[in-house]
Order: C-alpha cells, then sequence, then structure tokens
C-alpha cells in the first residue's frame, strides 16, 4: 500500500492532571464511537497511564472499569525511605497486571511516554521496554511517588519538562494531532493538606499553552476546574467533561480528516 492509500493517522497526545485524567477516558470514547479512533498515542503522567491502556488494546469502557476500581489504599503505602510519601511497587504490579505485562513492541498501537530524567532536567520520551515502569516513571511525582530507575537515568513525572506531548505523537507518524490538556486551572477548593499541595503543583507548567498551539492541530480543554486533581469520587464527572470537549470537536476534527486527505490527494496528482 503507498502512503497515498494509507489511511489518515490521528494522533492523540494526553496530557497530565492527576485523576483529571480520567477526562482522556471520555475523549476516547466519543472519538472511538464516532469512528475517528486514533492511531498514535502519546501521554505524560495521567495521560500515559490512559494512553498505554489504550495503546494495549483496553477499549474506553474497559479503561473506566479499571479507574472506578482503584483502590489506592490497597495499591500505594506509606514510603519507607526518605525518597517520597509513598511506595508504590503494589501500584506497579497492578499495571503490569493490567497491560498484560507487555512490551512497547507488543502494543496493538505506537504509543510513547513522557517522564522527566532528574539528575539532567532532561525530557525522556520513553518507546521501547516494559510499558509499565515508563508509564510509572511519568507519572511519579517528586515527593509524592519514588523515581523510577530505567535504562540509567532517574526519571519521575513528564509534567515538570512536557505537560501535554504533542509534538511526539507528531514524531511517531500522526498526520493530525488532538492534544487533551486536563491541567488546569488549579481547583476552586484550595489545597489543604501537603499531599494536595504537591499534585496540585505538579500540574503548573508556564508557556504548555504556547507550546500546544504550536505542536497540535487541535486542542481539548475540558471543563474539570470545578473538582479537584485529587478526587477519586469525581471520576464519572471527569470522564464526562472529557467526553463532551470530544463531542463538540468531532465536526473541525472530521473537516481536518477531509482536508488532510483532500491535501495528500493533491500532491499525487501533481
Amino acid at each position: 500500500m503507498s502512503e497515498n492509500d494509507e489511511p489518515i493517522r490521528i494522533g492523540l497526545a494526553l496530557g497530565g492532571g492527576a485523576v483529571r485524567g480520567a477526562a482522556h477516558i471520555g475523549v476516547l470514547d466519543a472519538l472511538v464511537g464516532a469512528g475517528l479512533e486514533p492511531a498514535v498515542v502519546t501521554g505524560t503522567s495521567a495521560g500515559a497511564l490512559v494512553g498505554a491502556l489504550y495503546a494495549a488494546g483496553k477499549r474506553p469502557d474497559e479503561i473506566i472499569q479499571l479507574a472506578q476500581a482503584l483502590r489506592w489504599a490497597r495499591l500505594v503505602r506509606p514510603g519507607r525511605t526518605r525518597k517520597a510519601l509513598f511506595e508504590t511497587s503494589k501500584l506497579g504490579a497492578f499495571l503490569d497486571d493490567a497491560l498484560g505485562g507487555v512490551d512497547f513492541a507488543g502494543l496493538k498501537l505506537p504509543f510513547a511516554a513522557v517522564a522527566c530524567e532528574l539528575t539532567t532536567g532532561q525530557e525522556v520520551v520513553m518507546t521501547e521496554g516494559p510499558v509499565a515502569s515508563a508509564v510509572m516513571a511519568s507519572a511519579a511525582i517528586p515527593g509524592v511517588f519514588p523515581p523510577i530507575e530505567r535504562d540509567g537515568g532517574l526519571l519521575v513525572d513528564g509534567g515538570i519538562v512536557n505537560m501535554v506531548p504533542a509534538a511526539a505523537a507528531r514524531r511517531l507518524g500522526a498526520d493530525i494531532v488532538v492534544a487533551v490538556d486536563v491541567s488546569g486551572p488549579l481547583p476552586r477548593r484550595p489545597p489543604t493538606t501537603l499531599l494536595h499541595i504537591m499534585v496540585a503543583v505538579s500540574t503548573l507548567q508556564p508557556g504548555g499553552t504556547d507550546r500546544l498551539a504550536e505542536d497540535a492541530d487541535l486542542v481539548l480543554c475540558p471543563q474539570v476546574d470545578e473538582y479537584a486533581f485529587w478526587e477519586l469520587s469525581r471520576i464519572p464527572e471527569f470522564e464526562q467533561a472529557g467526553r463532551v470537549a470530544a463531542e463538540k470537536a468531532l465536526p473541525l476534527l472530521t473537516a481536518l480528516v477531509e482536508a488532510t486527505a483532500a491535501r495528500r490527494a493533491w500532491k499525487r496528482d501533481c
């Protein structure tokens, strides 16, 4: 099959935002329901978790079931070292089981997870090796979860360097990049504990909006500011916010796909 005969590849870049990342599931559900399934997925932090599950073949309804079944008290426990508030070995095992122990090479779709190398501050885009450890690294909020040692680096939450990895989706072969930003603004109910403050601070990335405008063709910003980043009880509301944002954007995304296909045909005939 020649390049001109291949379908238009939609890339979905899913951003960090702690529990607000449940909005990504609603976005996926709307896109799949409209026949606009992503062919490439990238993610940071919570976006890496949702993106990895989708790239591994999980349907949106299966992902939401997993999210609603999460019981943090069973999966994380107080840290026994000075590296973080919580120890996450059980969470890592749960995630590896949900992903079927797959490596990147075994995923159904091209996928990349973004982390930050702690000792250099550099962005690390992971596309090889065990997927579960890549997701754990991408979501390792400094001080909350311990850094992940991977490929000789010490990795922490990717939101420090790239909250929504749209450019990575383009590099993986996407013709159209849809970015989903669930990072801000800060919740209307202010954080009152050390944990809540650290989670909220992890979503702050100056200049992120300008970067997205350059890297993505379409940016979705689900209305998630009514509830806080840490409210697990609000997963259904976050999911619905993502679905609403995606459904509103479907006509524009359809037009982008059609325009991209027309442009490709024009180049073919020249």
